[in-house]
C-alpha cells in the first residue's frame, strides 16, 4: 500500500462526483457512444497498491503507430472489432445476483481501453484484476437496480452490498452503456466538467483496474493497482484528442471536449489561453476554467456531429493546429503546440498506397525552440530495469510486450549475461517486428558470439528475410559459420 505522505500524481486530480450517461447508443462502429450525457466523476483517492513489480503485462500490450495508414490499420485492427462482443451478463437484478460477464466480454472492453490508452501515448501494459472486478461487478448491479448512478450509495439501494457500495466509490460509472460502450463514453466524456473519467481511463499510472457490466450499467475501478510514479516520469503531458492521425468521431465535433493535462512537477495551465487554426482561420473555443494541471475547451466554431450530417465524416484529411499560450512551467511562460490530424479510415484503408504517401501530411511535430514547449514527444530515456523483462517477452514470442517495453525505455542492445543480444534472440526465434523495431532503435548488428551474429542466426535457422533485413543494415554478407552448434539459452 502507499504511505500518505507520498509524493504522487493522483494528488493533482480534484474531480467531482459521479457519471450519468443516457441510454440511447449510436450503432456507428467508429465511435460506439457518442450521444451520452454525463455528469461528474469519482474524487481522488488513495489507490489500493503500488505495484513495485520489476515487470507486469497482460495479454496483447499495445504501441500505437504514428503513420496514415499505420493510425487507420491500429483503428481497424485494436478497435471497431471489441464493439460486436456480446455481454452474456449471467446476473439479474431480480434476486440481486451479480453474475459475470463473458471472458471476452471483459477482454473486448480491456483491448478498448487499450486502443484509447495506446493512441494517448500512455502505458497499454494493463490489465483487469478479479479483486478489482468483483467490486465493479456489484457496483454495477446497485446501479442496475436501483435504475440510478451514485458513487456514495445507501444501505437503502437494491442490492445494496459494502463491497458495491465500495465499487461505486472507486469506479467510474455509467448508465445505458456498458463495456466497450462505457470506455468510449468515458474517454469522450462530453459535457462533464474536468473531463474526470477521461483523466482516470487515461492517467499514466494505471496498471490493474476492474471491470463489471450488467444489462445497462457498468463500472471501471480505476485506483486499484498503480504503477510506481518514476516508471513513468518521462510522461510530461496528455492530450486528447492526440497529436498526429486520430480517427475522426474522435474529436472532430463542436460538442466534443478537448484537454491537456501536464504532469511536470512545477506547471500552471490556470490562465493558458488555447487556439486552434484550421485552413489559417481561428476556430471559435469555449474553455473551462484553467486548473494547474488541466486545460479542457470545446471547439464551438466546428459543426456538431450528428447523424444527419454523418459524424462530420471528412472527405479529406482535417488539419487543426493547436496552441497553447501562458503554460507556466518552472516559472516560465511558454507556449505549446502540436497539430491533430482528423482522418477517416475507412477511406484510407481503401486507397492505393502510393496516394497515401503522396497524401500525408508527415509535419506534424511542433517547432522546437526555448518558447515552445514539446513535452508530447519526449525521448524516452534507457531503463536497464526492463531488459530482463525484454529477453524474456522476445524468447516467449510475446511482439506486443517486447515493442511495449522498448517503448518505455528497455535497452535495444540489452544482452544476457553479456553475450546474447536482444537482436539475436528476436533474429533466431524469427520476430521480425521486433527485429524491425531494434534496428530502428538502433541495435548494434556487428556483435558476434563465436563467430555468429544476429544475421547468421537468422539464416541458420531459415529466417532469411530477416536475415536480408539486417544484412541491408550492414552491407556486410551473410556468414554462417560451418560446424559449430548454436544453443540458444533461456534469459
Amino acid at each position: 500500500m502507499m504511505h500518505q505522505n507520498r509524493k504522487s500524481r493522483y494528488k493533482h486530480f480534484t474531480w467531482g462526483f459521479l457519471v450519468l450517461l443516457a441510454a440511447s447508443v449510436t450503432g456507428v462502429a467508429l465511435a460506439r457512444s457518442l450521444d451520452q450525457s454525463l455528469g461528474q466523476a469519482p474524487k481522488a483517492q488513495t489507490p489500493d497498491d503500488i505495484s513495485s513489480a520489476s515487470w507486469f503485462f497482460s495479454s496483447r500490450s499495445l504501441q500505437a503507430p504514428e503513420g496514415r495508414r499505420s493510425v487507420a490499420q491500429f483503428y481497424k485492427d485494436n478497435y471497431v472489432p471489441y464493439g460486436i462482443v456480446e455481454n452474456q451478463w449471467s446476473g439479474s437484478a431480480n434476486g440481486c445476483r451479480v453474475g459475470k460477464n463473458s471472458e471476452a466480454y471483459d477482454e473486448a472492453t480491456l483491448q478498448n481501453l487499450k486502443y484509447y490508452r495506446a493512441m494517448a501515448g500512455v502505458p497499454t501494459d494493463i490489465s483487469f484484476g478479479e479483486e478489482y472486478n468483483r467490486k465493479a461487478r456489484a457496483a454495477a448491479l446497485m446501479m442496475e437496480a436501483k435504475n440510478d448512478l451514485s458513487h456514495g450509495p445507501g444501505v437503502n439501494w437494491p442490492c445494496y452490498t459494502t463491497e458495491g457500495k465500495e465499487g461505486a466509490g472507486s469506479s467510474n460509472l455509467c448508465l445505458g452503456c456498458v463495456g466497450p460502450d462505457a470506455i468510449d463514453a468515458y474517454v469522450q466524456d462530453a459535457g462533464v466538467t474536468g473531463v474526470g473519467h477521461r483523466q482516470w481511463a487515461l492517467h499514466p499510472r494505471q496498471r490493474v483496474l476492474g471491470t463489471g457490466s450488467s444489462k445497462r450499467a457498468h463500472a471501471l475501478y480505476v485506483f486499484g493497482e498503480w504503477r510506481p510514479e518514476e516508471t513513468v516520469q518521462h510522461i510530461k503531458s496528455v492530450a486528447w484528442p492526440p497529436r498526429g492521425y486520430v480517427p475522426y468521431r474522435f474529436g472532430l465535433d463542436s460538442q466534443y471536449p478537448w484537454s491537456y493535462t501536464t504532469f511536470a512537477e512545477i506547471a500552471d495551465l490556470s490562465k493558458a489561453k488555447v487556439q486552434m487554426i484550421l485552413n489559417g482561420k481561428n476556430v471559435s473555443v469555449r474553455q473551462e476554467e484553467g486548473r494547474k494541471d488541466l486545460l479542457v475547451w470545446y471547439p464551438t466554431g466546428l459543426q456538431r456531429a450528428t447523424h444527419q450530417n454523418n459524424y462530420n465524416r471528412p472527405d479529406k484529411d482535417v488539419s487543426i493546429e493547436i496552441r497553447i499560450t501562458n503554460v507556466v512551467l518552472d516559472g516560465q511562460s511558454k507556449s505549446v503546440e502540436y497539430t491533430v490530424i482528423f482522418i477517416d479510415p475507412e477511406a484510407v484503408l481503401k486507397q492505393p498506397s502510393e496516394e497515401i504517401d503522396s497524401e500525408a501530411n508527415t509535419d506534424t511535430d511542433p517547432d522546437i525552440n526555448p518558447d515552445i514547449d514539446s513535452d508530447t514527444d519526449t525521448q524516452v530515456p534507457i531503463d536497464s530495469t526492463l531488459n530482463a523483462p525484454l529477453l524474456q517477452a522476445i524468447y516467449q514470442g510475446k511482439t506486443g510486450q517486447a515493442l511495449d517495453l522498448l517503448s518505455r525505455g528497455a535497452d535495444p542492445n540489452a544482452r544476457y549475461k553479456e553475450r546474447w543480444t536482444a537482436l539475436m534472440y528476436a533474429a533466431y526465434y524469427g520476430h521480425g517486428d521486433i527485429v524491425e523495431e531494434l534496428l530502428r532503435r538502433g541495435a548494434d548488428t556487428s556483435i558476434q558470439l563465436e563467430g555468429w551474429d544476429a544475421a547468421a542466426m537468422a539464416k541458420h535457422q531459415g529466417h532469411d528475410a530477416i536475415a536480408a533485413m539486417i544484412s541491408r543494415k550492414t552491407n556486410n554478407s551473410i556468414n554462417v559459420p560451418g560446424n559449430r552448434s548454436l544453443k540458444l539459452p533461456v534469459p
